[in-house]
Order: C-alpha cells, then sequence, then structure tokens
C-alpha cells in the first residue's frame, strides 16, 4: 500500500516544477513502494509538461495528468487528491522544494497516525536564495490538537503566529486522504484559493487531529505568487475577504475563533505590505482600486484594538508621496551598507585589517 502521495497541481509552472521534483525524487526513491508522485496539470501552456515527461523517465514513482482545461488552485488540489491512492498526501506547489532529510522525517511522523501534519518552512527568493525562517507558531514545540474540541483549538488558535496555522501554506500540509475524501468538495469556497482550508474546517466539525511538528521540511520560493496576476489589491482581497469569510462561516463573526484568524491575517499583511498597495493604486489606477484598498484596510483592521486603531490612522495619514520617499531612502542606505560590507570583505582578504581606518 502506498503511504504518502505527493500531490502537485501545476499551471504554467514549466520554469519551477522540474527543480521541485529533484528536490523530491532526491528523497522519495529509498522508499520505493510507499511513494508516489501526482503532477496534475491544469492545462499549461508553457512546457510543463515536456518538463514533467522528461523527468518520469525511469521514475516509476511519477505520475502525471494533463487536465483539458485550468480548474483553478481548488479543483485542482481537489483532482490531484481524488486521483492520488495514498494513505496520506503532501499537498505540495509546483515551484517549492522539499528540504533534504524532510521526507524520511515526514515518514517517520506518519506512523504516529494524525490526520494532518503541519510542518514550517523557509523563505527563499525566486533562485531559491535563503531570506529567513517563516513563523507559526510562538515556539516550535510539537503540538497535538484535536481540532474539534473548542479549548484545544482555541488555545492553538491564541499561539498562532501566522494563518498558516489553519493551513494557508498548503506545501506545509500533509493530510489523511480518508479524512478529505470525508467530505464533498466546500463548493461556497471552490474558486477562492482557500478550498484546502475550507475543507479541513469542514471535516473538524466533527474530528480532526492535527500535529504541528516544529521542523522546517519546504522551502517557499518567493517573488512567484500567480495570485498576483490580477494587481496586488485583489491578491490582499483574497486573503482578507476569503480568510474572514471562512472564519465567519465555521465559527460564527463574534467567536473567539474568528477573532483570532482575524488577528493572524493582520500578522500577515503588515502596515507596509498595505502602504505599498496604496502606492500602486496611484502607479497602475486601471488595474489596482483605490477604493477597494480602502474597502480592505477598514475590514483588516475592524476589531475593536488600539493596533487596529494606530494600523487605520497610519495608512489614511501616510500618503503614497512620503511612504515613496521613505522606501527610497531606506533602500538608498541599505544599498551603502551592502557597499561598506563587500568594500570590508575586500580589504579583509586583501590583508587591511582596518579597512575604513
Amino acid at each position: 500500500m502506498v503511504k504518502l502521495s505527493v500531490c502537485i497541481p501545476v499551471y504554467n509552472f514549466g520554469a519551477f516544477v522540474g527543480q521541485t521534483l529533484d528536490s523530491v525524487r532526491a528523497q522519495s526513491e529509498s522508499a520505493l513502494d510507499a511513494v508516489e508522485i501526482f503532477v496534475v496539470d491544469g492545462a499549461s501552456s508553457d512546457d510543463t509538461a515536456d518538463v514533467v515527461r522528461k523527468r518520469a523517465v525511469g521514475w516509476s514513482q511519477l505520475r502525471y495528468v494533463r487536465l483539458p482545461q485550468r480548474g483553478g488552485i481548488d479543483a485542482d488540489l481537489a483532482e490531484s487528491i481524488r486521483l492520488a491512492s495514498g494513505e496520506y498526501c503532501w499537498l505540495l506547489s509546483g515551484d517549492d522544494l522539499m528540504r533534504e532529510g524532510s521526507f524520511p522525517r515526514a515518514l517517520q511522523w506518519l506512523r504516529e497516525g494524525h490526520d494532518v501534519y503541519l510542518c514550517r518552512h523557509s523563505n527563499c527568493d525566486l533562485t531559491m536564495k535563503f531570506l529567513n525562517e517563516h513563523p507559526v507558531l510562538r515556539d516550535n514545540s510539537v503540538r497535538i490538537v484535536e481540532l474539534s474540541d473548542p479549548v484545544q483549538r482555541l488555545a492553538y488558535m491564541s499561539q498562532a503566529v501566522s494563518s498558516e496555522a489553519v493551513f494557508s501554506f498548503m506545501s506545509g500540509l500533509i493530510v489523511r486522504r480518508e479524512k478529505w475524501m470525508s467530505v464533498p468538495d466546500p463548493e461556497e469556497f471552490m474558486g477562492c484559493c482557500w478550498g484546502h482550508v475550507a475543507r479541513l474546517f469542514s471535516v473538524a466539525q466533527t474530528q480532526l487531529r492535527i500535529c504541528y511538528v516544529g521542523e522546517i521540511w519546504v522551502e517557499r520560493r518567493g517573488e512567484n505568487d500567480s495570485f498576483l496576476e490580477h494587481g496586488s489589491v485583489n491578491r490582499l482581497r483574497i486573503a482578507v475577504d476569503g480568510y474572514h469569510h471562512i472564519a465567519d462561516r465555521f465559527f460564527g463573526h463574534d467567536s473567539a475563533e474568528a477573532a483570532e484568524i482575524r488577528r493572524m491575517i493582520r500578522n500577515d499583511l503588515s502596515l507596509r505590505i498595505w502602504l505599498r498597495a496604496k502606492c500602486r493604486t496611484h502607479e497602475a489606477p486601471a488595474l489596482e482600486s483605490r477604493r477597494e484598498l480602502d474597502r480592505l484596510v477598514t475590514k483588516c483592521y475592524s476589531d475593536r484594538d488600539i493596533s487596529c486603531l494606530m494600523n487605520r490612522t497610519a495608512y489614511r495619514l501616510i500618503s503614497a508621496t512620503v511612504y515613496r520617499t521613505a522606501r527610497d531612502a531606506y533602500r538608498k542606505i541599505k544599498r551603502s551598507r551592502q557597499h561598506l560590507i563587500r568594500s570590508d570583505a575586500f580589504h579583509a582578504v586583501a590583508g587591511d585589517s582596518h579597512p575604513r581606518e
């Protein structure tokens, strides 16, 4: 029996999916009978098919299915899990990488028999240069939580630093397939990019035991957000409207859980992100709606909290011009510091122990 299916929905990821598959293959071949890799292609128009088929030569664990049309991330992910045969499914994005050693660690953890495993990840740039480690909870201790239990659920959510604690990062999730298939597609949320989140919360209404392993298993590729194709304001709408809708639907707007989820989203979206989007509404008004952005800011910071009031006020008072000036000054200082660092390194190699004296 296949223990773990790596489910990779893709669309026009020809430039990245090869590296993703290489990171999986390097670790999975030692567990030949226990693992399968399923790439479901939402009718890509680039060379995704060629890249995957080339990798499939001599790799019996890799299966490739090309769909007749693009269904979107929610539908294509659901289809990849329907086609899989593993007891568990790792929901891996086609541009992220599995960190070395993570695959055998995941197989070890699966012996514990929990329903969902949640790992951490590192943030990288487009070229996969390491930037930082992404926080999920306030500390990295292992946590096992029955999400259907209100006391355990709220205690867990209160420790969350980011929305990844409630499943926003697909690549950080391994899900028991039987649990996933126990409920139908959440039609209300299919197409909002958070169909998998709504599905897991739907399962959790009955029983869902999650295990936060606290280990980094994934390296996340940055600067490649396909959801930005319709603009940064729309990307913010996906995050705010999507997660607020999920929180209200499953817990009620005035619940403690919904308040915690709104807090997580605020943590994800710093004031700098909102001000940068404000600049974009000036630079590309045909694509970026200032009216919509103002609505999202009001919604994101709607709770009666001093930090919400301060952020709403700062957003309103800091103009795009002021933000651009401050941003450019910061970038200039950063470039100057980088130049000094490079200069120090050169003088150190040259044998000068006091390069700036």
